[in-house]
């Protein structure tokens, strides 16, 4: 799934989101920052983490973002101006040209599911890790991703075709295998589970579900279905008997 046009939008709409701040937070308090550091922000998207990150590792620290939209990095510098610490590098997680223990910690929120050979990426992460160095890692429960409100068959076929975003539903579940094998210890897992009742501005639900609907357009569904399964989300809203609920899970690792 490619993160540019609109879909790049609508990405950075849900980092804004109640719900995006909130995750984005947690990842904050678990790479434990200390000024002068150097963090890499792995599948940076619009640049909020790694702007947080550079303020908090100073002038005297690195804040480097990665990622392989040109318009997500685009946003993200427009995001990061004046930040003389950040260093923003349009790449591929699978194969990074940093040299061989350049950073302190790493953190990626939802990007490693989208990753085919995801082992590659975190063979690539352990490499880029100094020893000791820390990985703090957003992958979600896609199983448990969902909508509620519209028509029932109209729903699961939406939610069937989204499936085929990304290759990974239930990365969580085989991290502390996959990160072993990479070289990392001391896996911790946690849930960030959230629900929205509710679709209004700054709701992770409003932005998800344009997301959805433009992605499963040309993919079993056409253009009618999709603005009708949006139509029947805004009448639930209004109805109150709107629900989405989502299940990332912050998981934590030391390189070794």
């Amino acid at each position: 799934m490619d993160f540019d046009g609109d879909f790049s939008l609508w990405q950075r709409k849900i980092a804004e989101s109640l719900e995006g701040t909130a995750r984005r937070l947690a990842v904050l308090e678990a790479l434990s920052i200390k000024t002068g550091q150097a963090i890499l922000d792995l599948g940076c998207g619009g640049g909020h983490l790694v702007r947080d990150i550079a303020l908090a590792v100073g002038d005297s620290g690195r804040a480097v973002g990665l990622d392989a939209s040109a318009d997500q990095l685009d946003a993200a510098n427009a995001h990061c101006t004046g930040l003389d610490s950040v260093e923003l590098i349009e790449g591929s997680a699978s194969d990074m040209a940093f040299e061989d223990g350049s950073f302190d910690a790493l953190a990626s929120i939802q990007m490693l599911e989208y990753i085919v050979d995801v082992d590659a990426a975190l063979a690539e992460t352990r490499r880029v890790l100094k020893t000791g160095g820390k990985a703090v890692l957003i992958s979600v429960l896609w199983d448990h991703w969902r909508f509620h409100g519209p028509d029932p068959d109209l729903n699961d076929r939406m939610h069937e075709i989204w499936r085929g975003h990304c290759p990974h539903q239930m990365l969580p579940f085989e991290m502390t295998a996959r990160l072993g094998a990479a070289g990392f210890d001391g896996v911790v897992q946690k849930p960030l589970a959230f629900i929205n009742n509710t679709m209004h501005e700054n709701a992770f639900a409003r932005w998800a579900a344009r997301l959805v609907a433009a992605f499963a357009i040309g993919k079993g569904i056409d253009k009618d279905d999709s603005a009708l399964w949006l139509d029947q989300l805004a009448m639930a809203d209004s109805e109150n008997r709107f629900g989405f609920v989502s299940v990332p899970v912050l998981t934590t690792a030391v390189a070794v």
